[in-house]
């Protein structure tokens, strides 16, 4: 990742901790879709809060897999 990138993880996640503490972390797949990475009831929050918000936002869910959304922006 270069420098702007790891920046704009790190604003991404300051900014969502805000309003939701459990968040764990946040990765960019690449510079359009991020992942958020947190326990269940707070990605459902996330994605009941911002739906509406982005160009897709997708809850990934696999059996004995850490959770996450993924956002496409």
């Amino acid at each position: 990742m270069d420098k702007l990138t790891d920046k704009l993880v790190v604003e991404i996640y300051n900014d969502l901790k805000k309003d939701y503490s459990g968040v764990d972390r946040i990765d960019m797949e690449n510079e359009n879709v991020f992942r958020i990475y947190a326990d269940d009831d707070t990605l459902w929050k996330i994605f009941e809060d911002m739906m509406n918000e982005f160009n897709s936002i997708e809850f990934d869910a696999g059996t004995g897999e850490t959770h996450f959304l993924r956002v496409i922006i």
